[in-house]
């Protein structure tokens, strides 16, 4: 039998508990901001470290997202490190970008962002979408970055569906890919009531009907986290980014990084399904890659301290 090119993290009981807050732990909310970059207004947050010259942790959230995707995360994060979130252009709170929706200008804000704050070399952890800015991050402005993250990133099918490439391939090998990938964009792209929102957080039924591409067991996640995935639906930026992510060939460079690079996939991912993973880990065997067992696509909420562990772990130690 053929071994699995990953470390494999077991489930214990910690399926969609709430991330650890040390005793202590500040109020996240006080440190959120607004600047000017590029401009576009990008709404961000700023936790400090515990020292002034702790490392920096940059985290850039996905499709449809907002900072509020790694609440779990924060507090345990910033035991360790400056920890920097922000609103993707389009999305949350931040003004649209003025030139247009691509990842490589999603990068270039970023890269502002990281100057305007006089961010040292930084560890950039970036989910799904946010996993393909953040190598085109590390791509476009090397110096900014010291080591990158990518959570739920390896998705190069999602890209390949949605430019409909390899489409009876696609529908024969990873037909539940293709489900979860058109279902995900319709479902973060499209508006919804508040009153349908607040169903999905209440109803376990209408949640495993609707958040199965993001979540391996909706029903038993809590009304924070599923409150965190649909507060952020219907945002005006998900199809425009959509489309040029459908023009791209992921492939063709999400193999060529020059920084130590972790990778964290879930066990039971469908919209960057285990056969991504493991070619990325064939293509750039420096990488470390990992599996959290038990956990879709949203591996920082799903089992939010398992995954902030892993990336401590590796901001300690990273392997080049």
């Amino acid at each position: 039998m053929t071994p699995t090119p990953w470390r494999t993290v077991p489930l214990t009981d910690d399926y969609g508990l709430p991330g650890r807050r040390p005793p202590g732990a500040t109020d996240p909310t006080a440190y959120l901001r607004t600047v000017e970059v590029l401009g576009a207004d990008v709404h961000h947050l700023d936790l400090p470290g515990p020292t002034p010259d702790a490392p920096v942790v940059l985290l850039v959230h996905g499709l449809g997202g907002r900072w509020q995707h790694w609440a779990e995360n924060l507090a345990g994060l910033a035991e360790h490190a400056r920890v920097v979130a922000l609103d993707l252009p389009g999305f949350g709170r931040s003004s649209p970008p003025r030139g247009g929706y691509a990842v490589d200008g999603f990068a270039d804000v970023v890269a502002a962002l990281a100057r305007e704050l006089a961010l040292p070399p930084l560890t950039v952890v970036g989910h799904s979408l946010g996993a393909l800015v953040a190598l085109r991050l590390a791509h476009r402005h090397p110096d900014l970055v010291s080591s990158v993250v990518l959570a739920g990133g390896t998705v190069g099918a999602f890209a390949e569906v949605l430019g409909l490439r390899r489409a009876g391939h696609q529908l024969r090998h990873r037909p539940r890919t293709v489900a979860a990938t058109l279902l995900e964009v319709m479902t973060a792209g499209l508006p919804v009531p508040g009153l349908v929102r607040r169903q999905v957080v209440a109803r376990a039924w209408l949640r495993r009907l609707l958040l199965w591409p993001y979540l391996h067991r909706p029903a038993d996640m809590p009304a924070t986290g599923i409150a965190a995935l649909v507060d952020g639906v219907g945002t005006h930026g998900v199809l425009r980014i959509a489309r040029s992510v459908a023009t791209m060939r992921v492939d063709r460079w999400l193999h060529e990084v020059d920084h130590p690079v972790l990778a964290i996939g879930g066990e039971r991912d469908h919209v960057a399904p285990l056969d991504q993973l493991a070619a990325f880990a064939r293509a750039v065997p420096s990488a470390e890659t990992v599996v959290l067992a038990g956990v879709g696509h949203m591996v920082m909420l799903e089992r939010a301290d398992a995954f902030t562990d892993e990336v401590l772990a590796f901001l300690q130690h990273p392997r080049s």
